[in-house]
């Protein structure tokens, strides 16, 4: 265990090193600056806050909110409103097919969209939950499942496409998901930008955090360590190369962790 929490800690103080320079400094912390920064990418979108449970109904009808279906990647969990802006729909399901690769386990959301009137007393008041555009995920029990989620949202935030804080009351993950920016990097990677896609988008493959192209993704966590770190070694170069750099980063460490686990297992 003391093994596997120096791994966690070092996937994501790399991811951190490893952040462009003109992006925001991920950290899993919040800060009334990122309430403002979701705040605002709300309204530069147009978006509407919803009042109640009419107007979320109004918006999905309109084909503004699209329904969130669980997969046997996720699973929904008390969300009262399962509805959320396409590119929060999107992001779930990519993400949620990757995690369960890596960690043999659903994600759990546990709230998307929320309106005004069913937030709870605690809730920011500039939350974008009533604007569709953000979704909370459950904490793992399991630390490395933790470290692999955690690394992989902090790289997301690092490129400025989300932003993610780790609340304690209750224990769950607020992701808040920039549609604008979020769009441009799936066209980077080779993803649907157009969200009148989002919809119809084939799933996509399990491969590496948030799927890299092709030339920087490592081997699933069966394949040899040494494998993935000489594929880390002849990356080419290119404009994101400290953000890939995180991710290969954090994809090691993880698979090195989960090779160490199945031969204790099979030892004992």
């Amino acid at each position: 265990m003391k093994i596997m929490r120096v791994l966690s800690a070092a996937a994501v103080a790399g991811t951190l090193a490893a952040a462009p320079a003109h992006a925001v400094e991920p950290t899993l912390r919040g800060s009334p600056s990122s309430m403002v920064r979701q705040h605002e990418v709300a309204k530069a979108s147009d978006y509407s806050f919803l009042r109640d449970a009419a107007e979320v109904k109004r918006l999905a009808e309109a084909g503004y909110l699209q329904r969130v279906k669980p997969t046997d990647d996720f699973r929904l969990a008390n969300v009262s409103h399962p509805y959320a802006r396409p590119e929060v729909v999107t992001f779930i399901e990519r993400l949620s097919a990757q995690y369960r690769e890596a960690c043999n386990e659903r994600l759990v959301v546990t709230s998307l969209t929320r309106p005004v009137g069913n937030q709870p007393s605690n809730a920011h008041k500039l939350s974008v939950h009533p604007a569709g555009m953000a979704v909370d995920l459950r904490i793992s029990r399991d630390a490395d499942c933790r470290a692999w989620l955690e690394g992989t949202l902090l790289a997301l935030e690092s490129r400025s496409v989300l932003d993610v804080t780790r609340e304690r009351n209750p224990p769950h993950y607020h992701i808040a998901v920039f549609p604008g920016a979020y769009s441009a990097y799936l066209a980077r990677v080779g993803g649907t930008s157009a969200p009148a896609q989002f919809a119809s988008a084939p799933r996509p493959r399990r491969a590496s955090l948030e799927e890299e192209p092709a030339s920087t993704r490592i081997p699933p966590t069966r394949s040899k360590p040494a494998a993935a770190a000489a594929r880390m070694v002849a990356t080419p170069g290119g404009d994101d190369d400290s953000g890939v750099l995180a991710v290969l980063t954090v994809c090691v460490l993880v698979s090195i962790a989960f090779a160490g686990r199945k031969r204790r297992a099979r030892r004992a």
